[in-house]
């Protein structure tokens, strides 16, 4: 259970900690045929890890899964922790009357069809609403996704949960954002730590879920998918306790004529102008995303990287062209790439090739002296006191060669397993960098995890996006929020 701040003190008891930490789980929706899209949710939180008890409610099926199925939630063996519900809209009141008289006291809603439709909609959504407070049931949704909870291997969500457990936490509206993102995360080596979905957020809502982000041990920086807040004080005065030592990173969308349609009729939303959400997030300190590609690169960026102390950035690249692209960007993104003194780029140019740029940007031309790129080269600048961080471009690792030992069909020998083992001893050297120095690092490449050497970097924390724009809006995030830490201290606010 988790402990979350409320003005000026500790209270425990968040309606999310059952939910995402159940022992034991209802599931209302699953059956036997993988046509039903219960069913692979069902799959998910069986197979998926999760070590906690599971009882299938269905009214004909005997057995599920291998699990013996309950006709009614009532005829379960114990109250469960949390009931989750993918059944028809007009079947959820009587199951949730049910719930209640049995004892369960969480529940997730992943049905559809209430205040997204209108009036009607909204009167069956009010409807839920009142039996929840009758039993004292909090839920989440309806018309959600349901949640992500890595640490203990619960995936309710409909796409199954393809990496390791890390440091991001979100909080979305849209329950495609933490499902169908799925195998995005993993491709960009972005760890969930929790993920919630809170759909037409009917009882629990944006703020209930930022303060559990806030309060989460495992959670370093938050994401947040927002269509309009239900309660927008509170949510402030919850952002600003939390966003002086925590990073959030939030997308709003639903400010222009088209999105605020999308949203009433997506989640129910009322959205409200750009300027207005503009303006909240500016007062408590959240750093806003307008792409949701931004959204998950800062978060990840935030959550596995020191802070730069200023905005000082030495561009490090195996390429002329995305050196350049990088540079560019850093001074769009209010990012300085300052040049090396005289002594420093004759030090460089001792350990260079004669092509190399020995200013900065540093690049070195296409090469494949891996210790001069990946120790070296980060060494000899990082440890320079006028230079806060660093963005790197050109990891070239085994894939490239098992591509060429095909080619070559065994006219020449490539030793690969030599070139693997080396590239992974200074991928090792080149992860611990960031916390020797307490400098961060950013890297860009045009492979994904296919290559060895991205996916080592990316599974010890350093972020590689597949951009060097990317890499450098990543990079800017990482000083803007160091700047707003600051402000908050100035102001006295560092709770």
């Amino acid at each position: 259970m988790v402990k979350l701040l409320v003005k000026d003190i500790e209270v425990s008891g968040s309606p999310l900690d059952k939910i995402l930490n159940p022992r034991s789980i209802a599931f209302l929706g699953g059956s036997n045929s993988i046509e039903n899209i219960g069913t692979s949710q069902l799959l998910n939180i069986i197979k998926g890890g999760y070590q906690g008890k599971v009882y299938p409610v269905h009214p004909r099926e005997k057995e599920i899964m291998g699990l013996k199925a309950y006709l009614s939630v009532t005829d379960l063996p114990e109250p469960a922790d949390v009931a989750v519900m993918v059944i028809p809209n007009t079947a959820v009141p009587e199951a949730l009357e049910q719930c209640g008289k049995k004892g369960i006291r969480g529940a997730i809603i992943i049905t559809a069809g209430y205040e997204e439709m209108g009036p009607e909609g909204r009167r069956l959504q009010d409807h839920l609403v009142q039996i929840a407070r009758k039993h004292g049931i909090r839920f989440l949704g309806p018309n959600c996704i349901g949640i992500i909870n890595s640490e203990i291997g619960l995936n309710t969500t409909w796409f199954a949960h393809l990496y390791k457990p890390g440091h991001v936490g979100i909080a979305s509206q849209s329950g495609s954002y933490v499902t169908q993102t799925l195998p995005y995360f993993a491709n960009l080596g972005l760890g969930l730590s929790k993920a919630i979905s809170v759909g037409n957020q009917a009882d629990i809502d944006m703020v209930d879920c930022l303060e559990y982000l806030g309060a989460d041990p495992q959670t370093r920086a938050i994401a947040l998918y927002i269509e309009g807040l239900k309660r927008p004080r509170q949510f402030m005065e919850v952002a600003r306790k939390i966003t002086p030592r925590k990073p959030v990173v939030a997308i709003y969308v639903g400010g222009t004529d088209a999105g605020r349609r999308a949203s009433l009729s997506h989640t129910g939303s009322i959205s409200g102008p750009d300027e207005l959400y503009d303006g909240l997030f500016r007062q408590c300190g959240i750093l806003r995303a307008w792409t949701l590609t931004d959204l998950f690169d800062w978060a990840l960026a935030l959550a596995q990287q020191p802070l730069p102390s200023n905005n000082r950035i030495i561009v490090l690249s195996n390429s002329g062209g995305p050196a350049t692209s990088t540079a560019d960007e850093c001074n769009r993104q209010g990012l300085e790439v300052p040049p090396f003194d005289i002594e420093i780029q004759k030090k460089i140019r001792a350990i260079t090739p004669l092509t190399a740029s020995p200013k900065n940007p540093i690049d070195i031309t296409m090469n494949y002296d891996l210790e001069l790129i990946f120790k070296k080269l980060p060494e000899l600048t990082l440890q320079l006191d006028q230079y806060d961080g660093m963005l790197f471009y050109g990891i070239f690792g085994p894939i490239h060669f098992e591509h060429k030992i095909k080619m070559a069909d065994r006219s020449i020998e490539i030793p690969l397993d030599f070139f693997r083992n080396w590239m992974l001893e200074v991928c090792e050297a080149f992860v611990q960098i960031p916390e020797k120095y307490r400098k961060p690092i950013i890297c860009s490449c045009f492979c994904g995890r296919e290559d060895e050497a991205v996916a080592f970097l990316q599974d010890h924390g350093i972020p590689v996006y597949p951009a060097p724009e990317r890499a450098v809006r990543a990079m800017a995030a990482l000083w803007r929020y160091k700047q707003i830490k600051d402000n908050f201290k100035l102001s006295g606010n560092t709770r």
